[in-house]
């Protein structure tokens, strides 16, 4: 087989195998909704740069990327401020908020946990 044909194949198993852990992308709103109306779970993290606490967050969620048990789970950062309609329509008010769904449920909800084993625990109860 030819390098190039080997490359193209290697690649094309990459882009579309499932993914193997948690996937944390931001937050757009079509692919939230269709995510959501697939039935998948998924969390939007209300977050802002500035917040320590919403820093440490994001240090507990990248900390669970590679747990496997975490696979069917979709993480979308929404930028706090930005995104005040979706802040609304949720009814979060603060920072560091993180708003749990299976398919269109709310399943679960923090504000101010960051801890890796607290978060694998809210996540846990949607899956």
């Amino acid at each position: 087989m030819k390098r190039e044909n080997w490359l193209f194949l290697l690649l094309a198993a990459l882009t579309t195998a499932p993914a193997l852990a948690l996937d944390i992308v931001p937050y757009q709103a079509d692919d939230f909704t269709r995510a959501r109306n697939a039935g998948m779970v998924t969390a939007v993290q209300f977050h802002s740069g500035w917040c320590p606490i919403c820093v440490m967050q994001e240090r507990g969620l990248q900390s669970l990327k590679d747990d496997k048990s975490l696979a069917q789970v979709t993480v979308f950062r929404a930028d706090y401020f930005k995104e005040e309609a979706l802040r609304k329509r949720f009814n979060v008010s603060s920072f560091s908020t993180l708003v749990v769904f299976r398919g269109a449920l709310e399943r679960a909800r923090t504000t101010g946990d960051f801890k890796p084993e607290q978060l694998k625990q809210l996540f846990a109860g949607a899956l």
